[in-house]
C-alpha cells in the first residue's frame, strides 16, 4: 500500500487518482459540514460544483436542503451555509443535502471519473478514516482540496495526521515524499490551532466572524463514521 497527496482541487489528474482509494479534505469546511451533517442524521449529500446546479437538481426532491457557501458565506436564498453549527440533529435529520461550495465539492467532481472510492476526510472523523483505508489495503491518494486552488495548510495537517496514523498502525505502508513531508508536520503538531495559526484561511474565517467553527472542526475524532461518494451522492459507508 501507498499513500500519496495532492495539494489542491486544481491538481487532481487522471494519472494520479486512476482506480485508487481517494480521501477528499477539506477541514474548513465542506468536510466538516459533511461529516458533521450526516453523524445528525442527514439522509445522503448531493454535491454540486455550481449554485446552479444545486438549485436545478434540488427540484427532484420536495423537501431538499439548499446549502453551500461562496467566500466562506451563506449563498442567498440557501437554507444553510457552510457552518457546521448550522447542521444540529433537530435541524436536519432525515433530510437530503445539496450542496456547492468553493473547493470542496469540486474537488469531489474532479475526482468522481477516475477513482475507484472516495471517501470524506475530516479531523472530527479521522480515526475512522484511517482504519478504512487501513483495512482497504489499497493504493491511497488523500487530495487536500485547498483555497481557490492554493495550498491550504488545514487540509495538508489533516492529511498528516491520517498518514501518521495509518503508519503508526502497518509499518509496511509506503508513502511518496509529500506524504512524508506531511507525516513530519503531524509528527511535531501538539494542538491544531497554534500549529495553524496565521494559517491564511483560518484567519479569512475567524475575522469574517466563523472562530467557533473552528473549535468544532478542529475536534478530533468526534464521529466515528466514513461517508463516502458514490452514484451521485455521499452517504455513510
Amino acid at each position: 500500500m501507498v499513500i500519496d497527496v495532492i495539494d489542491t482541487a486544481g491538481n487532481v489528474t487522471e494519472e494520479k487518482i486512476k482506480n485508487k482509494i481517494v480521501v477528499i479534505i477539506d477541514v474548513l469546511r465542506a468536510t466538516s459540514v459533511m461529516t458533521t451533517a450526516l453523524a445528525n442524521g442527514v439522509n445522503a449529500i448531493y454535491p454540486y460544483k455550481d449554485i446552479e446546479s444545486v438549485i436545478e437538481n434540488s427540484k427532484k426532491n420536495s423537501n431538499p436542503l439548499l446549502c453551500g457557501e461562496r467566500k466562506g458565506l451563506k449563498i442567498e436564498g440557501f437554507h444553510c451555509g457552510n457552518s457546521p453549527l448550522e447542521y444540529p440533529h433537530e435541524k436536519v435529520a432525515g433530510k437530503t443535502m445539496y450542496m456547492t461550495t468553493s473547493n470542496g465539492t469540486r474537488a469531489i467532481e474532479n475526482c468522481a471519473r477516475y477513482a475507484r472510492k472516495i471517501y470524506i476526510g475530516a479531523f472530527l472523523n479521522i480515526q475512522a478514516v484511517t482504519d478504512k483505508l487501513v483495512e482497504n489495503r489499497d493504493d491511497a491518494v488523500l487530495v487536500c482540496s485547498g483555497t481557490n486552488d492554493n495550498f491550504s495548510f488545514d487540509d495538508a495537517l489533516c492529511a498528516g495526521e491520517i498518514i501518521k496514523r495509518a503508519v503508526e498502525r502497518d509499518a509496511h505502508i509506503k508513502c511518496t515524499d509529500m506524504a512524508l513531508a506531511l507525516k513530519f508536520i503531524a509528527d511535531h503538531s501538539t494542538d491544531i490551532s497554534t500549529t495553524l495559526k496565521g494559517c491564511k484561511h483560518f484567519e479569512y474565517l475567524k475575522s469574517i466572524g466563523f472562530e467557533g467553527d473552528m473549535e468544532h472542526c478542529f475536534t478530533m475524532d468526534k464521529y466515528n463514521i466514513v461517508p463516502e461518494y458514490t452514484d451521485g451522492k455521499i452517504k455513510i459507508a
